[in-house]
């Protein structure tokens, strides 16, 4: 006779699918330093992500910040293979919600009351200027275009978006130094380089230093 699972197993499935999302209930736990933001990274709005609500790789409806993935799989940078959740007593909200035998509450969820940026930091912070030029100036709400009609895009619009990924990428790089930034920072504040977004719909990217950043659109 089959018994209907009621409680966590500890076999640490959940965690190996990466961390969670951030929200409001957790503010204090990142504030107090419980969840640095070192062990954070920022989905902007408008990436591609994979929607478990629809199984579709679509944008995402809000900025998220999420807990950093490790490993060639990405996992939870929380998750120890042999201990487990290594920050158990002060897990995030959605882990507290999820179960894995009834994910009712998990999913209601999905990018709602989550924590931004903007909400981390206060308001005086030294970075914000730089994070509301960088959405300002390098928008992703263009992505899912791209994704649909890689192989049809003009020659106009690929050498528009070989200069962003470019630029932006200079302007990480200008802030990194102006800042003294480690990459555990920049992609709390930043995010991803928007050609590492490019990348993820399978365009070719290549980097020189007299050419600087070029896209490649095989077919």
């Amino acid at each position: 006779m089959t018994t209907a699972q009621e409680e966590c197993k500890g076999c640490g499935k959940c965690c190996k699918q990466g961390g969670p999302a951030l929200h409001r209930h957790d503010l204090d736990l990142v504030r107090s330093g419980k969840i640095p933001i070192t062990s954070l990274i920022t989905i902007r709005k408008g990436e591609l992500v994979h929607n478990p609500l629809t199984g579709a790789v679509q944008p995402v409806a809000v900025e998220l910040v999420k807990i950093k993935g490790a490993g060639k799989q990405w996992d939870c940078c929380y998750h120890d293979g042999t201990k487990g959740c290594t920050i158990y007593d002060y897990r995030p909200q959605a882990c507290r919600a999820l179960k894995c035998w009834d994910t009712e509450a998990v999913i209601a969820l999905i990018e709602k009351d989550t924590l931004s940026r903007t909400d981390i930091l206060q308001e005086d912070h030294f970075i914000l200027p730089a994070i509301r030029e960088q959405d300002r100036t390098y928008p992703c709400h263009g992505l899912q275009k791209i994704q649909g009609s890689r192989h049809q895009l003009s020659a106009e619009l690929k050498d528009q978006l070989e200069k962003m990924a470019g630029d932006e990428m200079r302007f990480r790089m200008q802030i990194i130094a102006r800042f003294q930034l480690q990459l555990s920072d920049e992609l709390f504040y930043f995010g991803r380089p928007f050609f590492q977004l490019l990348q993820a719909l399978g365009v070719r990217v290549s980097e020189s230093p007299s050419a600087g950043i070029r896209l490649h659109w095989d077919r």
